[in-house]
């Protein structure tokens, strides 16, 4: 905890980017900001822009959540900042630093019940390349809860077959932007491990690289229509 705390007052620059905020028919307020968060040293450079939330009605709900994605967030810097830490002092690897940590958020869908936002993160600890990955919130603004993948549809739907079921159909329609292995990894695949977000659409499932792509595609997004989930989803988009 103590390095978290310590992680925390490195974010030197705070400033709201985006604001919005809304009456649902609850009359419940909801307030939405994109934070902004960097700092720079010898070591590392931090640019994060991240979500922060607001129930006017809930804010115990709104506080535990905030605090999961800063303190996931914390960690992430603590990991990348010992790492440059251990290098500082070899003559070939030091000459990397300072590593760097970014993050950005878009929110992909907002009403008065579901706030679904994405966070799409890089990170470089030397080597070819940065390190990619992604991680999705699914709020339900009326229940206060976020949701798992598992919680869009009704309990007796097997959504993860259906789900397989049309990536192995896109994986085999479009073999070259995939990786040889890319349908024997997707059958062992846990679908609650992707992040996902939710729009008018369809549901959007994101892969980061080596999954089932190469690097060269970077983060990989596969939008699902809901005309595919007709018969078991448990909410309306």
């Amino acid at each position: 905890m103590r390095k978290l705390l310590l992680i925390f007052l490195l974010f030197l620059t705070i400033s709201v980017t985006l604001s919005l905020s809304f009456r649902d028919e609850f009359t419940d307020l909801i307030e939405l900001k994109i934070l902004e968060k960097r700092f720079e040293n010898e070591l590392i450079k931090v640019d994060l822009r991240i979500p922060w939330l607001r129930f006017s009605k809930d804010l115990e709900f709104s506080k535990n959540l905030n605090r999961e994605i800063e303190e996931k967030f914390a960690l992430l810097v603590n990991r990348v900042l010992e790492d440059a830490k251990w290098v500082r002092n070899d003559p070939i690897l030091s000459s990397s630093l300072p590593y760097g940590l970014w993050a950005r958020t878009i929110v992909t869908y907002l009403s008065g019940e579901l706030l679904n936002c994405v966070i799409y993160v890089s990170h470089y600890t030397g080597g070819a390349h940065e390190h990619l990955n992604v991680f999705s919130y699914t709020v339900d603004l009326v229940e206060r809860k976020i949701l798992k993948l598992k919680d869009l549809f009704i309990d007796s739907f097997d959504y993860e077959e259906r789900i397989k079921q049309y990536l192995i159909e896109q994986i085999k329609s479009q073999p070259e932007m995939f990786l040889p292995n890319a349908v024997d990894e997707l059958r062992r695949l846990n679908m609650e491990e992707l992040a996902f977000t939710v729009s008018k659409v369809g549901l959007t499932l994101y892969f980061p690289p080596y999954v089932v792509a190469p690097f060269a595609f970077g983060i990989l997004d596969i939008t699902i229509p809901w005309s595919k989930f007709q018969d078991g989803l448990k909410l309306s988009f």
